[in-house]
């Protein structure tokens, strides 16, 4: 990519969008420390633009795309209870990626909480499948060539240590060209997982998704780790800032690496940044999901009974931001690439673009 210095439109584009995602909406100060760190490690260059570019690199027609999300929030009620940070994400990207790349996005979560990521799915028009479903497909006789085929493979990943080997080699021999992980609270180096104010979960309870990122980096995938709070899969590439600079630090330090850290206000958001980015690499503003859409993710996932991270309430609030505030930023986004893309046109409502 062009430095910096130089910048291109689609740096541009780029500097802009992670200015966007990582303002501190929260007003707690984490996101400063967080994206910074971030982006130092990245060379200074915008880090939802380097997924995307590098999402753009490896992609081929067809090509598998692993995105991981989702975590027990509340587990000593019930596994079942997500939270609205993450399958939001998760479903919107997958859906950037079908319509940028021309993948096959895989979708990994707690197998409790299947139910969520396939109703946000739904929401932006995607049809959640299981990989017996994908293979019968793909070999039948009767599949038609150039139909478009807007589906994603949805499934409930291993919580048992025992399992994860199988599990992972069964994900891996997709050969999937990268994997990213939303919102996922990362296992720290005594075997826990922790809320972002230090508190520990149920480890019997999470998906054991670090081990699988683990297996897929020793194999050359590239790997994004996407958080908000200093305790997600992925920021134990900033491990000694968090240690010195974020309360709890030594508490919910994760120790697995990814290849690239995407910090973001919400994680959802840096999503919804590489989205933007993949927009305008390919040109295609379609490729970002529209504020309406935005909407739509956000009342699906509340129906299957998420919560806000924040309040606990089953409510259409994301990290207790209201849903306004949440299609408001794809608004800003979808502004930031039309603009980018066409500085002389006056900016357009993404649903007419």
């Amino acid at each position: 990519m062009t430095k910096t210095k130089n910048l291109s439109t689609v740096q541009k584009i780029g500097v802009a969008v992670d200015r966007l995602v990582s303002v501190d909406l929260s007003a707690r100060g984490f996101i400063t420390v967080l994206h910074e760190e971030a982006s130092k490690l990245n060379g200074g260059e915008p880090l939802c633009l380097t997924a995307a570019y590098e999402l753009e690199r490896r992609a081929k027609p067809g090509g598998h795309l692993v995105i991981a999300t989702g975590l027990p929030i509340r587990g000593w009620l019930t596994p079942e209870m997500a939270e609205n940070d993450g399958p939001i994400g998760a479903a919107a990207l997958a859906r950037a990626a079908y319509l940028a790349l021309k993948s096959v996005p895989i979708l990994l979560c707690e197998a409790q909480q299947v139910h969520v990521l396939k109703a946000c799915l739904q929401a932006v028009g995607m049809t959640p499948v299981t990989f017996e479903q994908f293979d019968a497909a793909t070999t039948s006789k009767w599949a038609v060539a150039g139909r478009d085929l807007p589906i994603a493979i949805v499934r409930g990943f291993t919580a048992d240590l025992q399992e994860v080997e199988a599990e992972a080699s069964m994900i891996l021999a997709r050969n999937p060209f990268a994997m990213i992980s939303i919102e996922r609270q990362g296992r720290t180096d005594r075997g826990t997982y922790h809320y972002g104010r230090g508190e520990e979960n149920i480890p019997s309870l999470m998906a054991k998704i670090d081990e699988l990122f683990e297996r897929a980096a020793e194999r050359g995938v590239f790997t994004v780790g996407i958080g908000d709070g200093g305790n997600e899969l992925g920021m134990a590439n900033i491990a000694p800032v968090i240690r010195e600079k974020l309360p709890f630090g030594d508490k919910i330090v994760p120790n697995a690496k990814v290849s690239l850290l995407v910090a973001a206000s919400v994680s959802n958001f840096g999503a919804y940044g590489i989205e933007a980015c993949l927009a305008a690499l390919t040109g295609n503003q379609a490729v970002l999901h529209t504020p309406a859409q935005e909407l739509a993710l956000i009342d699906a996932c509340v129906r299957t009974g998420a919560v806000d991270g924040v309040t606990g309430f089953v409510e259409p609030y994301v990290d207790a931001l209201p849903a306004e505030v949440c299609s408001g930023i794809t608004w800003m986004l979808h502004a930031i690439v039309k603009n980018g893309l066409t500085p002389s046109r006056i900016f357009m409502a993404p649903e007419a673009v």
